[in-house]
């Protein structure tokens, strides 16, 4: 039974079933539908992401998280027009971020996470749906939900027994060593191309941890967050500043905030400068290239009592955007038959 209190001290140190459970990045602006699905489709392009953060990377069994998200409106059975801007028409290789607009939308989205900790893994895939409409003639308003399936389990292979015959461990958790459960996660976001805050919960079916059918005392705790940014552009929007502000809040965890601020050169990249209140401080840079790609990269540094066990942490994005591709073709045959229906129009007016 000893091996049992060892693996759950080491699951609450960690943050899995208590305190801070979800995925947690530096970056969490530049890609917020991870957090919530009501900031997807905030632009008339479509994105897809790929990333991951380790931390702690001289420790053996170190945190490291992966995910891919995706998203992009999808046209509604009343309107016939695309709903993706066209993009980077110049097809220049360092290029302007698309802008937030304003208007009716409705988004789809995807994103799967995997989370790994020394034995202990969590992996979830989530699909979700949100709609945006005007809230005033400046300022958009999304609402969006997610649903999915996660996944946590324990690898026997990582753990290490005193005792190789224990009782307890083999027929307690060895026997049945995953769990599956749904997840349910919404948000509700307020945008324009300077403004962005957002409110979202995680998790919030509050699931039971539970091995073999036999249920504990953890649960998989709600997570809040909101988040808040506004740019100001100086220079003649030659450069602009950004400020950050994220506050993240769950049962059995002192709340939590990160402040910072993003340095944009016109549209095209930023630098980034954060601290997270008696945990971290983060630096990061991200660009615009190669016409369609976006990269980003942050390094944190802890500075509470934990930063002695490892060298910091690094998170790297890569981002893939694409908007509306015209049909040359179908167009030249559009209006060949417009300029016909023309003709023939004026030839009835004539012959009348």
């Amino acid at each position: 039974m000893k091996t049992i209190i060892s693996i759950i001290s080491g699951l609450l140190f960690t943050g899995i079933l208590s305190a801070q459970q979800d995925i947690q990045f530096s970056q969490a602006l530049s890609n917020p539908y991870l957090f919530n699905p009501g900031a997807s489709g905030m632009t008339n392009v479509a994105e897809f992401n790929i990333g991951t953060r380790a931390q702690w990377l001289s420790v053996e069994g170190k945190p490291m998280t992966y995910y891919a998200s995706g998203q992009s409106q999808i046209r509604s059975k009343k309107s016939k027009k695309a709903v993706l801007d066209e993009f980077n028409l110049e097809h220049k290789s360092i290029y302007n971020s698309p802008q937030r607009t304003i208007g009716l939308k409705h988004v789809i989205g995807g994103k799967v996470v995997s989370d790994v900790i020394g034995p202990f893994a969590r992996t979830g895939f989530m699909g979700s749906y949100a709609i945006h409409m005007p809230f005033t003639k400046k300022v958009n308003v999304g609402l969006g939900i997610g649903l999915g399936m996660n996944s946590f389990s324990i690898n026997e292979s990582k753990v290490t027994l005193l005792d190789q015959n224990d009782g307890a461990y083999l027929s307690y958790i060895g026997a049945s060593n995953r769990q599956s459960m749904i997840d349910v996660q919404s948000g509700l976001v307020f945008y324009n191309n300077r403004f962005y805050f957002g409110a979202s919960g995680s998790q919030l079916l509050k699931n039971k941890t539970q091995f073999k059918g036999i249920e504990t005392e953890s649960r998989f705790e709600r997570h809040w967050y909101v988040v808040g940014s506004y740019r100001f552009d100086i220079m003649k929007q030659k450069f602009g500043i950004e400020p950050v502000v994220i506050v993240k809040s769950t049962v059995a965890s002192p709340l939590s905030y990160d402040v910072g601020a993003r340095f944009h050169y016109y549209n095209m990249g930023w630098i980034s400068l954060g601290y997270r209140g008696n945990a971290a401080l983060s630096a990061g840079i991200g660009f615009n290239v190669l016409r369609q790609f976006r990269l980003s990269y942050a390094f944190e540094m802890g500075v509470s009592g934990l930063r002695s066990y490892g060298n910091g942490s690094h998170e790297i994005q890569l981002g893939f955007v694409f908007g509306h591709k015209r049909n040359m073709d179908k167009e030249f045959k559009e209006q060949e038959k417009e300029h016909q229906q023309q003709v023939d129009d004026e030839l009835k007016i004539g012959t009348n």
